[in-house]
């Protein structure tokens, strides 16, 4: 058995059946995949587990169980909840928790946010050799960004000596040896006590705590599709792009094993992303209706297309 692990309430519910479904479509794994989702705070509806197991039932061996985060959270409730002003919901905090509420799985256990629609084979990354290190993750920003070193390293989350930055939207866990290292107490008490500085929260305590301790993954396992512009653009001659070989970014680019669609335009409403046409075709898969194309889609669409075919020809011409 293999688990992944997602966390959202019911308002996620629409979100987490199209990822779902993404994932076991394109799973290859030997072992049968268990769908494990971190709940509490008002849970999530009959219909909506109803039709997430139905979406589960199509694949296999696949099964999906549900987990109430809340007693977890609870004894942190001054800390990460109802702090004035905060940007970030509660389910933003229960990925930390999966070492201590998944007490029954050993091995390594992937967390992915709902955005995400999956291109690949995730045993790929599930059978990763950790070693000792507690995480692998993506980066997302090297030392050298100008303004990201004034948010990250400037402002005191990362030390000089650290050269990347990486993103938990995609986090394999080295289940073993975040319970004995109890990851989820050390990130917390950094927490407390870097509040001020914290923009990211959970991402920078990871950040902070295990960046010597976290493998890095190919850009391709959380790959944002609003890159391919910058792709394009950078010069091959840079050491990173983003905290990641140029080569591994443009093979990201042109073939991506997860699409993560942060930011505020998403593709299950009108917008002109990249590759929001997959999503649309995992939205039909389970029975949703995509929304409009945009007014503007032909001049997006071309656009896009001539940054892939930069990338492409970059690629191509690639001397090893």
């Amino acid at each position: 058995m293999r688990d992944v692990v997602f966390s959202c309430d019911d308002r996620g519910a629409k979100f987490l059946r199209v990822t779902v479904w993404s994932l076991l479509d394109r799973y290859r794994g030997a072992e049968p995949v268990r769908v494990n989702v971190l709940e509490g705070f008002g849970g999530h509806s009959e219909e909506s587990k109803r039709m997430l197991s139905e979406v589960v039932s199509r694949f296999p061996g696949a099964s999906v169980r549900y987990i109430d985060a809340e007693p977890a959270v609870a004894p942190y409730s001054d800390l990460i909840m109802n702090r004035d002003g905060s940007r970030w919901n509660i389910f933003t905090w229960t990925p930390i928790f999966v070492p201590a509420l998944l007490p029954d799985v050993s091995g390594n256990v992937a967390h992915f946010d709902i955005d995400m629609l999956f291109n690949d084979d995730v045993s790929k990354i599930l059978d990763v050799d950790l070693g000792d290190d507690l995480i692998a993750a993506v980066a997302e920003y090297h030392r050298g960004g100008g303004q990201v070193d004034d948010c990250v390293w400037g402002s005191g989350i990362l030390p000089p000596e650290a050269e990347r930055y990486f993103n938990t939207g995609t986090i394999v866990f080295n289940m073993e040896a975040c319970r004995a290292e109890r990851t989820w107490e050390k990130l917390l008490e950094w927490y407390r006590a870097h509040f001020d500085i914290a923009d990211r929260i959970e991402q920078d305590a990871w950040n902070a705590l295990y960046w010597r301790r976290t493998r890095l993954l190919p850009p391709r396992w959380n790959f944002h599709d609003r890159l391919v512009k910058s792709f394009a653009k950078w010069d091959v001659g840079d050491k990173y792009w983003l905290g990641n070989p140029p080569r591994e970014c443009l093979e990201a680019a042109l073939n991506p094993a997860i699409l993560h669609f942060w930011g505020p335009k998403k593709p299950w409403n009108t917008c002109h992303r990249p590759y929001r046409r997959l999503y649309h075709e995992a939205m039909r898969a389970v029975g949703q209706t995509p929304p409009r194309e945009p007014l503007l889609a032909p001049f997006y669409d071309l656009a896009s297309r001539r940054n892939l075919r930069r990338i492409r020809e970059r690629h191509d011409a690639w001397k090893v």
